[in-house]
């Protein structure tokens, strides 16, 4: 994979505003805005850079705008956003330490037509910023994380916009308690369809019956987490949410308390997605409930363990027909080879399936599913991460007959090898994530430069994960910077022979910023690979003589 021709363009006008003349007439709004982007990703608006930045791409024509993780955006850029007299339609800022409640009440006074506002992780912002928000004919989808923003806050967006239809607020400093959500359901009533408030931990009964009585068009709610509510809050929820398609009750551990109460076999008919990760919940109970729900086609039971493998059986033999995500990671105790034989025999429409730490499984179920050419090329994800008895042969076997493979995780596993790489590189072209986490082998460095190389040459990779593979190197990450330019995340942690200098590079040629971590104690930032023109090898240039 290379450059498009676009983005190359796109880089070296980005490069070069100080010296094209009146390059901003010739822009399109979508190149300005996309350009705009991609100058805060790579950290471009320096003191000298921005009257370029601001000249060229700020105009009235601007709709769109994303601001992440630039220390450089700061309350005097929305400013001079702001001066251009642009009416913006989507503003998503996040990560962006620098900014306050000045800037944002500042521009946000004189915005009137948004339709999609997030703010996550701003430190120095509070309710104060939110005061000014006032679009209430155009705002319908608002995403709010930032820890110091409290219910006043959250209270005045949701008064001021009440045709809010899609909401997610709350963080774990629990400055957005219980007390708002009642607000939030009176204030936006039958308009809200989709409600994400999976951090606020404090949610109560009677706040969750509320929800049912003033939101009856729901078709999303998040609750992961929020331990304190009972089957007494969740029933009426239920009961009035008929047209509820998607549900997550993730770690809500007293969710179905008092078990008498038989509450999810109160689930509306509608449901397609369903998460009960964590939950103690019975195999019988699970299967009464779930045979219910005609549309179910994502589940998700994460650290399930109280099934056996007749109830995995059962459950499948009525379900699996109809799914198409299924995530049963951490059901080390439930989940063996007999379950999985139930589960692959099944569940015949498979795209997406997650076993990871099933620490039981060697993987042997998956051969009747290998032979079966449609159901492999159905496959999109799978997630293995941990389960250390799968063997070699399996792995090669999934890497041939599952063309259509987007994400594989293989985190700790010890078959792992260049060899494996290189099957995946040359069978899988839509590869796009990929983790080898800590896959050192019984013979430790079995993963080399070449393994890895071969999926940086044939797949558009955009999110890796090699932590603890020793035997990388700047090679790869030359690679990664010139044939993946779409590269989201690295994860290199312990990857000693990856240097500072090959990860500045890497940042400097993506698209779009790339969210690197690479922790090494000790490691000398000026510390530089180069290939060595005698051996071919990349190597320490101050291990050269």
């Amino acid at each position: 994979m290379v450059k498009k021709l676009e983005d190359m363009c796109l880089q070296c006008i980005g490069q070069n505003l100080n010296s094209i003349s009146q390059v901003g007439r010739l822009l399109t709004t979508k190149h300005k805005e996309l350009l705009l982007q991609r100058l805060v990703d790579h950290d471009m608006l320096t003191p000298e850079y921005l009257p370029h930045v601001t000249y060229h791409l700020f105009s009235p024509a601007l709709r769109s705008v994303r601001f992440k993780g630039c220390e450089q955006v700061t309350d005097a850029v929305l400013m001079q956003l702001n001066a251009c007299k642009c009416q913006l339609e989507s503003l998503y800022i996040a990560y962006c330490d620098n900014v306050t409640d000045v800037g944002l009440h500042t521009f946000f006074s004189k915005q009137t037509s948004l339709k999609n506002l997030t703010l996550k992780k701003l430190p120095q912002v509070t309710c104060k910023a939110l005061e000014a928000v006032c679009c209430p004919d155009t705002l319908v989808e608002v995403k709010v994380h930032c820890s110091n923003i409290s219910n006043r806050g959250i209270q005045n967006l949701v008064t001021k916009n009440p045709k809010i239809r899609k909401l997610a607020f709350g963080t774990s400093t629990l400055k957005v308690s219980d007390e708002v959500v009642p607000v939030c359901a009176s204030a936006l009533g039958s308009n809200l369809i989709d409600l994400n408030i999976s951090d606020v931990n404090t949610l109560s009964d009677k706040s969750l019956s509320l929800i049912g009585d003033n939101c009856p068009n729901l078709i999303r709610i998040g609750l992961m987490g929020c331990n304190r509510f009972t089957s007494e809050g969740l029933l009426p929820l239920l009961e009035n949410c008929t047209k509820l398609q998607e549900l997550d009750l993730s770690f809500c551990y007293k969710a179905l308390e008092p078990s008498s109460s038989n509450v999810l076999e109160h689930l509306p008919l509608a449901i397609t997605s369903l998460s009960l990760s964590g939950l103690p919940v019975e195999g019988t109970a699970l299967n009464k409930a779930l045979a219910r729900l005609p549309k179910l086609s994502e589940l998700r039971l994460c650290g399930v363990n109280n099934i056996s493998d007749e109830d995995i059986e059962e459950i499948f033999s009525s379900i699996g027909s109809r799914l198409t995500i299924l995530d049963m990671s951490g059901c080390h105790q439930s989940m063996t080879d007999h379950a999985l034989r139930s589960v692959l025999k099944y569940c015949t429409e498979l795209e997406n399936l997650s076993i990871s730490f099933c620490v039981r499984l060697t993987g042997e179920a998956f051969i009747n599913l290998l032979r079966d050419p449609r159901r492999a090329r159905n496959l999109t994800s799978l997630k293995l991460n941990g389960l250390k008895e799968i063997s070699h042969s399996i792995l090669v076997g999934i890497a041939t007959t599952c063309p259509n493979l987007e994400t594989i995780y293989l985190g700790g596993l010890k078959c792992v090898d260049d060899a494996l790489l290189s099957d995946i590189a040359s069978s899988c072209p839509k590869l796009r994530d990929i983790s080898i986490k800590s896959s050192t082998g019984v013979h430790s460095h079995q993963v080399t430069d070449a393994g890895l190389l071969d999926l940086i040459q044939y797949c558009p990779l955009q999110h890796v994960v090699i932590s603890g593979i020793h035997k990388i190197t700047d090679r790869c990450v030359l690679a990664l910077a010139n044939s993946c330019p779409d590269l989201k995340s690295l994860y290199a942690s312990g990857c000693t022979m990856i240097t500072a200098a090959g990860i500045r590079y890497l940042k400097d040629m993506c698209n779009n910023r790339v969210h690197v971590v690479h922790k090494i104690p000790n490691l000398d930032p000026n510390q530089v690979m180069a290939k060595n023109l005698d051996t071919g090898e990349f190597c320490r240039v101050d291990q050269m003589y």
